[in-house]
């Protein structure tokens, strides 16, 4: 066999060209998405910033960090990243911070900051408000002298002193001083840095390099990428942190059909720069093309108009999400099924506003809403408000005013709403405005609303809550406690109103005719509702009171009946059982519950206690006797009942200094204690910690390491008595959400 060797060697330096080039162009790629998109840079005259590949922010040099305002030279380029830095270190011979460096949702996902000593301003460089920062649990400053604490302070809402945050500070230090008199720090958010102890240093102090960009993909972030692939046109996302830099991917919005987000990725953040509206655009704005996104276990949080104006027509969110933000899927109009895991706390302000197909939404206990969240969803027809969940007003209009919450305003199809409590209303601050509410136009101009339910512990009925409203007929307030409400009649404008004009009235309950008000005969509600101008013999009916029957057959539930004879103590189960059959018939009439009441009061006063037994004297036996098994039986059915109704509510688990957890929990009435529970797993098949408690909060110390994430969960018991007279235990349910906690 003969080998051309002019062939070969030709072959081979076009094979070496090729592999160059394709080196040269990579190294080009890379260095293209850095230039963009810098991991690394000047911040002052002698200072330089960057960001490593465990997301920390890292600022060296000398002197001062400059203000941005200050010198466009000088730019803070970490501000592209602030949604993935988790730690900030300013190193040693950093004197001076720039103003509102780590502020301004700059570092708004930071867990750690680190100030060097020989830092002397902290120079408003951290943001007045806490609430700012959702995960900073640490703040360690090793200068001893900082003294403007006060730069960082903001009288309007003061949130330093309600946060979770500890700062690390020398004992007796012109900084500790400083700290507690502008901040209000307490106790409990000072942890004092042993004398000895200096500043740690840091290894890893290399830029992170993005991905590089080739024609079919790029980064996304700092530690992330995309691929596109024409022939499904789908839009495939991987890696770890967040989505944060759409630049390169937004080409594919008028033809991404599908949009696939793999496990690792744990929040969508990020901006094209476009302005639209009132603020700039989110990474899928505007995907006009997008029939269905898969969304990872992984993923925390989708931010800002993430989603805004997208061809959607349902998204399956995934167990684990926390926060849907601002606008994030505002103007989906073709989005017509949705449903909010458990895990979801927060829906943000106008998160899904105008999105005019949606037919239900599930909201659960424990939620915080933003303002104008399902303004114009036209296709909803009847809502339910559970307990415990909290409405705040809009951050911003279009003046940068604050407006109200108007969180159901013209849902023009919704004709039912069932309020099943008094909800938590705060401002744009989160300062409270009231605890048991309804909130400011919370259904303003839902025309086709016919009927409105209203329980539990509502005392206020804030302005146009029900404003326009004008196919209203019927409003139960079972409420009996209401002592707020604005007058009928009452206009916001200095005209005085036009009275063709439905929506200049500013009436709680404005509705243009006389719907049926339907409430509890001599009740607050009753005489607050009168003086406000709001009910007449015409429109007033009343309901049936059932507070009382309800309280007399908890009393009766708890009692314990075991020193009592059977036949008494089945007479008196009788009576509980029908008042309880009547207390659950919503038609019963008022003659009814008093009859049912009277019966329970009868007998409990005809319970006769047993004969006590003999004391065996001399040598006569002992004889031991037992219960009956129908009075255990008894006891057991009452106590399981009354766990079948617990529930534990506004648990709470906080880490607020090292190895030590913090529970609290609402007080369950029927409960006779409580079973606290720890596990390193969320399935608690090993657990570290097994502690019943008759206390509605608890400290959790043994076993428990900083740095490690631990699971809590909480039930309560009630007991009833065997056959030998022994307490015996009935659960409740564990608590609805788990609770998952990082120790410090």
């Amino acid at each position: 066999m003969h080998f051309n060797f002019k062939k070969v060697i030709a072959g081979s330096l076009a094979t070496a060209m090729l592999i160059t080039n394709f080196s040269i162009n990579s190294l080009a790629n890379v260095s293209a998405a850095n230039e963009a998109y810098p991991t690394s840079g000047k911040c002052g005259e002698n200072a330089t910033w960057l960001i490593n590949s465990d997301s920390v922010l890292v600022i060296s040099g000398t002197g001062e960090i400059s203000r941005y305002a200050d010198n466009q030279s000088t730019d803070w380029g970490w501000r592209k990243y602030g949604y993935n830095i988790n730690e900030i270190v300013v190193e040693n011979d950093i004197t001076v911070v720039g103003s509102m460096a780590f502020q301004q949702n700059l570092c708004k996902y930071v867990s750690k900051i680190i100030l060097p000593p020989s830092l002397t301003k902290l120079n408003g460089c951290i943001s007045p408000d806490a609430n700012q920062y959702v995960n900073l649990k640490d703040i360690y400053i090793y200068s001893k002298d900082i003294s403007d604490a006060s730069t960082i302070n903001n009288t309007l809402y003061n949130s330093w002193s309600k946060s979770d945050t500890v700062w690390h500070v020398y004992k007796d230090s012109t900084t500790e001083a400083s700290l507690r008199e502008n901040l209000l720090l307490s106790d409990n958010q000072i942890e004092y840095i042993p004398a000895d102890e200096q500043m740690p240093s840091l290894s890893n102090k290399t830029p992170v390099e993005l991905e590089p960009i080739n024609e079919t993909s790029g980064p996304a972030g700092l530690t992330s990428k995309y691929e596109w692939d024409e022939t499904s046109k789908t839009l495939t996302f991987s890696g770890k942190g967040t989505i944060s830099i759409a630049d390169y991917f937004v080409k594919y919005k008028n033809t991404a059909e599908h949009i696939v987000i793999n496990s690792g990725i744990t929040s969508i953040y990020a901006y094209t720069g476009v302005i639209i509206d009132e603020s700039v655009s989110g990474a899928f704005y505007n995907f006009t093309a997008l029939k269905d996104v898969k969304l990872p276990d992984t993923l925390r949080e989708i931010k800002d108009h993430s989603f805004y104006g997208a061809a959607l027509t349902n998204i399956n969110l995934p167990e684990g999400l926390v926060k849907i933000d601002n606008g994030a899927f505002k103007n989906c109009s073709s989005l017509e099924d949705i449903s909010f895991p458990e895990s979801l706390n927060e829906i943000g302000d106008s998160a899904f506003q105008y999105c005019s197909k949606l037919k239900s939404i599930n909201l659960h206990e424990g939620m915080t809403i933003g303002g104008r969240a399902f303004v114009g969803c036209e296709s909803l027809k009847e809502l339910t408000i559970p307990k415990n969940v909290s409405f705040l007003r809009s951050v911003y209009d279009a003046q940068g005013m604050s407006r109200e919450p108007a969180t159901f305003m013209a849902c023009t199809g919704l004709e039912k709403i069932v309020i099943e409590d008094g909800c938590w209303l705060g401002d744009s601050f989160g300062n409270e405005l009231t605890k048991n509410g309804i909130a400011d136009q919370f259904c303003l101009q839902c025309y086709s609303l016919k009927t409105v339910v209203i329980k539990g512990d509502v005392d206020c009925i804030r302005l146009a809550a029900f404003g326009s409203c004008t196919a209203l007929t019927d409003i139960y307030l079972y409420n009996t406690g209401l002592t707020t409400i604005t007058a009928k009649g009452t206009t916001n404008w200095a005209n005085g109103g036009n009275p063709e004009d439905p929506d200049d009235w500013r009436d709680s309950f404005w509705t243009g005719n006389n719907p049926t008000f339907h409430v509890v005969k001599g009740s607050q509600t009753e005489e607050t509702l009168r003086n406000a101008g709001y009910l007449n013999d015409e429109n007033t009916e009343y309901l049936t009171n059932f507070t009382a029957l309800d309280a007399k057959i908890k009393e009766a539930d708890n009692l314990d009946t075991s020193k009592y004879t059977d036949d008494s103590v089945a007479a008196l189960k009788s009576a509980i059982d029908s008042g309880k059959t009547v207390l659950n018939n919503e038609n019963a009439t008022q003659e009814q519950v008093d009859s049912a009441l009277t019966a329970i009061e009868n007998a409990i006063k005809n319970l006769k206690s047993k004969v006590s037994p003999t004391i065996p004297t001399g040598n006569a036996p002992i004889v031991t006797t037992t219960r009956s098994p129908e009075v255990v039986k008894k006891d057991k059915t009452t106590a399981e009942n009354l766990m079948k109704q617990a529930k534990i509510t506004k648990l709470t688990v906080k880490s607020k200094s090292k190895n030590k957890i913090n529970v609290t929990w609402k007080k369950v009435k029927t409960a006779v204690g409580y079973q606290v529970q720890v596990s390193k797993k969320s399935n608690f098949k090993k657990r570290i910690l097994n502690k019943f408690t008759t206390k509605k909060k608890f400290t959790i110390t043994k076993k428990i390491k900083s740095g490690k994430t631990y699971f809590v969960r909480v039930r309560a018991y009630a007991t009833y008595k065997d056959a030998f007279g022994k307490p015996q235990k009935v659960y409740s349910k564990w608590n609805k959400k788990l609770r998952k906690v990082k120790v410090k």
